[in-house]
């Protein structure tokens, strides 16, 4: 049997980034968390998720500059864009993901769907079996 996928959340409200992790932890990931978005490339470095859940309103860092890392790292795994933010703010941070060359990202408002999050984890998990 092949690895664990792992899953990044990213949010600076540590509950709501420990909230996503036990819900990717019960669809089969091993989940990581962090509540600190400048040392974000490094744990993606490190750990190599599958699956990253991005906060788009955080402090010190705004989201098209994240997805600016990921794009350098050549990051191919999904993104979750979840944030309280409005749904035209949200669709402009998935069209500025997707021309950064990342792969299509869900989007999702807060407070988070937990069906819906756990639709796409599990479905990227069987993406990735076949």
């Amino acid at each position: 049997m092949g690895r664990a996928l792992k899953l990044l959340a990213v949010d600076d409200d540590a509950p709501s980034a420990e909230l996503i992790v036990r819900v990717a932890e019960r669809c089969g990931y091993e989940g990581f968390a962090t509540s600190d978005p400048r040392g974000f490339i490094n744990l993606v470095a490190a750990l190599q998720p599958d699956v990253i859940t991005v906060d788009i309103t955080m402090p010190h860092i705004d989201a098209i500059e994240l997805f600016g890392m990921l794009a350098q790292q050549h990051f191919d795994g999904e993104i979750v864009i979840i944030s309280g933010r409005d749904e035209q703010t949200l669709l402009i941070a998935q069209r500025a993901a997707e021309a950064l060359g990342l792969r299509q990202p869900s989007v999702q408002q807060k407070p988070v769907d937990f069906a819906f999050l756990r639709k796409t984890l599990n479905a990227n998990r069987l993406a990735r079996a076949n």
